[in-house]
């Protein structure tokens, strides 16, 4: 059944130019991703270079992680505050500014620092950026406005795998700090096209004088008093175990297909470039399945997708013959991890739909608040995944650990019916 809502106040309307306000939110999630993505690709390098375990690294990546459920929520609550627009070009500074460096970082503690500062970013932008296309756009193409600016996510991880491919040198062990120190520039170039271009949410000007006068009902702690307390525990729920199984996967996969395949360090990309692909194409579909069906139907499905889909990647990744002891990446072998890759990105098109029915679940004063909170601290319940992984993997192998992320999508599918279809609702400056 569709959610309607009842205010006294009637529905905004956009001023400015709302594609041109997509697209700066989608280059800013772009080069967001690419700078969250290329770190995948580092990780037995940064490891050499440091002289440190993978296991020391993969806790770089858990800092990340918990920086992004920070970020989510406080500047997810300044964006409520101050803006989303001004929350974004926040953002997008300190995620390139973090991205550099990180090349220059001369110990692990430091590259925790500035991953840390990355990551913070990274949960910013998104509490923002998806508050700001919901306000700006109408019910009926929320959603694909959502799934388009959802997009950047995977063509980030696809230039980050582009870049990686023509930066990382293995003959040159160092070549990571470049892949970090390239990465950055397109972050600044950006930040001007948003101070330029982006306009301010309509809908969250509307209530300012709402925030002016309310002030202790747009607080931290606002999203976890009664009303809205089942919400945000359950949506928190679905993130957690849909950030839980990505993460497994997307950290690991190229260390994966390094140890099991030996493919080389410049060769694992590839994976990327093919998963980044099926998911562009991923998020538009759920956008559109998403209007047609519902919030919940089309979560359910994606779910499920990747349920199937996890354990058949692994298994086939694992069984592609080698040669000399080795993957050669030409060929059947070259067609078969192609398809299996983008058809696991495919499924993670799930990532459009957050955006859209976090910000529907929620009134303007906690709306960035709520869905930031809701959203990025999924990926700090992820932690526990990717720490257990270094574990597992000389138990149970590494095709056997990273498969188990299936259990995870699978549960997830089943908690979304728990939370209220929201399907043409209306956003408006009311509370």
């Amino acid at each position: 059944m569709e959610s309607k809502v009842v205010t006294q106040t009637p529905t905004v309307k956009a001023t400015g130019n709302p594609y041109m306000t997509l697209i700066g939110s989608w280059a800013a999630w772009l080069f967001d991703a690419l700078d969250a993505g290329v770190f995948g690709f580092v990780l037995l390098a940064v490891a050499k270079t440091f002289s440190v375990s993978l296991g020391e690294v993969v806790s770089t990546v858990a800092w990340f992680l918990l920086a992004t459920g920070i970020g989510g929520y406080f500047l997810g609550n300044i964006s409520d505050r101050i803006g989303r627009k001004k929350t974004i070009a926040l953002s997008v500074l300190a995620y390139g500014s973090g991205t550099y460096l990180c090349g220059i970082a001369d110990s692990v503690m430091e590259l925790n620092i500035y991953r840390f500062i990355v990551g913070i970013a990274v949960g910013g932008l998104w509490s923002a950026a998806a508050a700001l296309i919901s306000e700006m756009w109408r019910p009926e193409g929320r959603a694909k406005a959502i799934a388009f600016m959802q997009t950047g996510w995977s063509g980030g991880n696809l230039l980050a795998a582009i870049f990686a491919w023509n930066i990382l040198n293995p003959n040159d062990p160092e070549s990571w700090r470049h892949l970090f120190i390239y990465a950055s520039i397109p972050a600044f170039v950006t930040l001007i096209f948003v101070l330029i271009f982006v306009k301010e949410s309509p809908v969250w000007l509307a209530n300012r004088e709402y925030i002016k006068h309310n002030a202790n009902k747009i607080g931290l702690g606002e999203i976890f008093k009664p009303q809205y307390l089942k919400v945000t525990l359950l949506a928190l729920g679905v993130s957690i175990l849909g950030m839980l199984g990505y993460w497994i996967i997307f950290t690991f996969a190229p260390a994966f297909l390094q140890n099991i395949l030996k493919i080389r360090i410049d060769q694992a990309p590839v994976f990327l470039i093919w998963t980044g692909i099926g998911a562009m194409i991923g998020y538009i579909a759920y956008g559109y399945l998403a209007e047609k069906a519902g919030r919940r139907i089309a979560f359910a499905v994606f779910f499920i997708g990747m349920t199937i889909m996890v354990p058949v990647f692994t298994y086939t990744a694992s069984h592609l013959p080698l040669t000399d002891g080795k993957l050669v990446l030409a060929g059947s072998n070259l067609y078969t991890l192609g398809i299996i890759s983008a058809l696991l990105g495919f499924f993670t098109g799930y990532f459009s739909g957050f955006g859209a029915w976090y910000s529907e679940l929620f009134p303007t004063s906690v709306r960035s608040t709520a869905a930031g909170f809701c959203f990025n601290f999924g990926r700090v319940g992820a932690i526990a995944g990717i720490k257990l992984v270094p574990v597992l993997i000389p138990l149970i192998g590494f095709p056997m650990t990273i498969s188990m992320a299936a259990l995870a999508y699978f549960a997830a599918a089943m908690l979304v019916f728990t939370l209220r279809e929201t399907k043409g609702i209306e956003l408006t400056s009311g509370n």
